[in-house]
């Protein structure tokens, strides 16, 4: 595989234009022949779908967006060219595994097969900023709590002795370590000092704060994991490939993050589903990462959990489960806030769809679009694990008929969801435990679910 510096050299060398430019008369025409030409089709009564053959047709149809446009540099303004040779030698040359994780917290990240009965990969967690230390505390402690736990995102921090946080200020660098070193502490109380982070870090916005603050002295580890982002649609940065050179000569593991956008660049459902594989693709021609994190969502809705979103993330799952042999990390969003019954409800659609779709790895939904502070608690943690455990059961057209019913209990909120609990309001701050109310609900949504068929171990 080439390093950074080829990677680098194409950025060098490739066609000039402005972004806009690379959007409008590029990218976007592309998507749309590749769409019409390899005969990707929504199908809105299915939002879990069975077609092996369509699924292999998108993993054709994203080796043919990606040699066809490239991927975007905007500090050169260029785009960086791979032929198709280069892409699926890039997906046939990829991990196969990434191992996170210390001693008896060490976890292999594996891939899945479609109608897969292993369990996923579980990360938990969410960089949703904390507004206080112990606020922080009790959550990273509660994530760890739960025995199968793989790897945790960690709060961020957004102030520093009264200080607001600023991108590249100093501010931003002590935040940043303040918040690392709540988190240690936190899965050293749970009995688990070697779990692993993998959203180093969440607090800064830019690469020198995050390089700096990955120092092993400052508590960092190379078995722990950092997000390296594109920008929407198909680009990169330098702050990314700085961020990515540091860690690759260092030894520690590369996320390759994106976040695939229904209804911007790319288009409707299909095109999104197109677009989802190939940042797989990208993930490891550009950034070369261990894993690829991807993080869907609807343009108008900010959510994972609209019907579109679901069948597009459902059929990328698909064709990389039969033709990337990577370890990809799925990263949803949900609609409502914690503490309602409806952040359930998406939970359990999202997951049946993309679990029995073949995800690798899964991650909670996150509350409120992640969007409100101390918007989030273990809770959600706990009941997506199970949630993955029970879909794991489950084959796609099972899970099909369940999404359908799932989706008739919050589809018509989507656009006015509640906005839920902050975590003050619903746990108890003092013990770290969920509060009486929050308890009910939470075993009441259980049992509905579980009525409809859902196969919870308990």
């Amino acid at each position: 595989m080439a390093g950074i510096l080829d990677v680098y050299e194409k950025a060098l060398h490739g066609p000039i234009m402005t972004e806009n430019e690379f959007d409008m008369r590029v990218f976007v025409p592309q998507v749309r022949r590749v769409v019409k030409e390899y005969e990707i089709r929504y199908d809105a009564r299915n939002p879990v779908p069975t077609d092996d053959a369509m699924a292999d047709r998108v993993y054709e149809a994203a080796v043919d967006l990606v040699s066809s446009t490239g991927v975007y540099c905007t500090d050169t303004n260029r785009a960086m060219q791979f032929s198709r040779e280069e892409v699926r030698r890039a997906a046939a040359e990829g991990p196969r595994t990434c191992r996170v994780g210390q001693g008896r917290d060490t976890r292999i990240f594996e891939t899945r097969c479609v109608d897969d009965a292993r369990r996923p990969w579980f990360l938990v967690g969410s960089g949703i900023v904390s507004s206080r230390d112990e606020y922080a505390a009790n959550i990273v402690e509660g994530y760890a709590a739960i025995a199968e736990v793989d790897c945790l995102n960690v709060p961020g921090m957004n102030s520093i002795r009264g200080l607001p946080v600023h991108a590249g200020a100093p501010t931003e660098f002590y935040a940043t370590l303040r918040g690392l070193r709540i988190a240690l502490d936190a899965i050293k109380r749970a009995g688990r000092p070697g779990l692993a982070i993998v959203n180093h870090h969440p607090t800064p916005a830019v690469a020198v704060t995050n390089i700096a603050a990955s120092a092993p002295q400052f508590g960092c580890r190379q078995t722990d994991a950092w997000l390296c982002g594109t920008i929407a649609e198909m680009k990169v940065s330098h702050d990314t490939l700085n961020k990515v050179a540091y860690l690759k000569t260092w030894g520690a593991n590369v996320a390759a993050e994106a976040g695939p956008m229904l209804g911007g660049y790319c288009g409707g459902p299909e095109g999104f589903a197109v677009l989802c594989t190939a940042y797989i693709l990208m993930g490891q021609l550009v950034h070369q990462g261990d894993y690829h994190h991807n993080f869907p969502f609807h343009f108008k809705h900010i959510c994972s959990s609209t019907r579109d979103v679901i069948w597009g993330v459902s059929l990328a799952v698909q064709a990389a489960a039969r033709n990337i042999p990577i370890p990809t990390l799925w990263a949803p969003y949900a609609a409502a806030g914690c503490a309602t019954k409806m952040y359930f409800y998406e939970t359990a659609a999202v997951f049946l769809a993309w679990v029995t779709s073949g995800a690798p790895g899964i991650m909670n939904l996150h509350p409120a679009k992640a969007v409100k502070i101390d918007g989030i608690t273990p809770m959600e943690a706990r009941f997506a694990v199970e949630m993955g455990l029970a879909a794991a059961q489950l084959d796609r057209s099972k899970a099909n008929e369940l999404v359908l019913r799932v989706m008739e209990k919050y589809e018509d909120q989507i656009a006015d969801a509640p906005p839920g609990s902050c975590y003050q309001e619903c746990f108890n701050p003092e013990t770290g435990k969920p509060g009486d109310e929050y308890q009910k609900l939470y075993d009441a949504v259980k049992e509905e679910l579980a009525g409809m068929g859902i196969p919870f171990n308990s």
